[in-house]
């Protein structure tokens, strides 16, 4: 999955996305669970475009975006040149007890490759967090990919912009992979279109085995539960995301 088309167009087709609400939801899971925000530093991973960095730097936090893409990056750049911007695999993360806070927002975690590559992220992140520090994060449920997903197609149509969206989801993939193929149309002056294509893949694992995992890194699971209701995931069988938060044990 390159992202370099995609990162073209996607702030249009992230357009109706609260990112203020989504920060404001975060912060909030972070002050009830961590230890404050004054100077805290945040990592922000699968940063994309920045649109989650600003509004978390506007709450008080020292963000740093974490992204594997320089495209996804450049854009961001744009929009805050003093945010630390890092092009780093997340699932190789260096850092050593350097952050209060980590979140991973907007299913960053299910475009990862394998239950192995998530593992070896919740490590990492691990490490990077001091004593006490909190891990949040969102993930698209597996109800998501069989139900919602599978083998669907989406079509956005915006002022000279035309995107179709296919989904192909491997039946027979014990992660429920689907893959997602996508075509852009961007009108040009006179009147004609230029496509651009990309495309990526999702997987999703389900939240016993993420709360699994999570403890088997060292974090105390303080909640886990369905985005953005916060009701309890036993009680919501048709959630199609749920939302963690994991602490650093002192």
């Amino acid at each position: 999955m390159s992202y370099e088309d995609f990162s073209l167009f996607y702030d249009r087709l992230t357009e109706n996305v609260d990112y203020e609400g989504l920060a404001a939801y975060y912060a909030s899971m972070l002050k009830l669970y961590g230890y404050g925000v004054a100077q805290s530093e945040l990592l922000d991973l699968a940063c994309g475009s920045g649109n989650l960095s600003l509004p978390l730097k506007n709450k008080g936090y020292n963000v740093i975006g974490c992204d594997l893409s320089p495209n996804m990056l450049t854009a961001a750049a744009r929009k805050d040149p003093d945010i630390r911007w890092l092009c780093h695999d997340m699932t190789q993360l260096p850092f050593k007890e350097e952050f209060d806070y980590a979140v991973c927002a907007l299913d960053g975690l299910n475009h990862l490759e394998s239950r192995e590559e998530i593992f070896e992220t919740f490590k990492g992140i691990f490490a990077a967090l001091k004593p006490g520090g909190v891990f949040a994060a969102d993930m698209n449920t597996i109800y998501k990919h069989t139900r919602v997903l599978e083998n669907n197609a989406f079509t956005f149509d915006y002022e000279g912009l035309y995107c179709g969206w296919q989904n192909e989801l491997d039946e027979k993939d014990p992660l429920y992979r689907v893959d997602m193929y996508l075509d852009f149309f961007r009108e040009n002056k006179d009147g004609s279109y230029t496509r651009f294509t990309d495309s990526l893949s999702e997987i999703a694992i389900s939240a016993d085995d993420t709360v699994k995992m999570l403890e088997e890194c060292g974090f105390e699971v303080c909640e886990i539960s369905e985005y953005p209701t916060g009701v309890k995931l036993s009680e919501a069988p048709t959630a199609e995301k749920y939302i963690f938060a994991a602490r650093k044990k002192a």
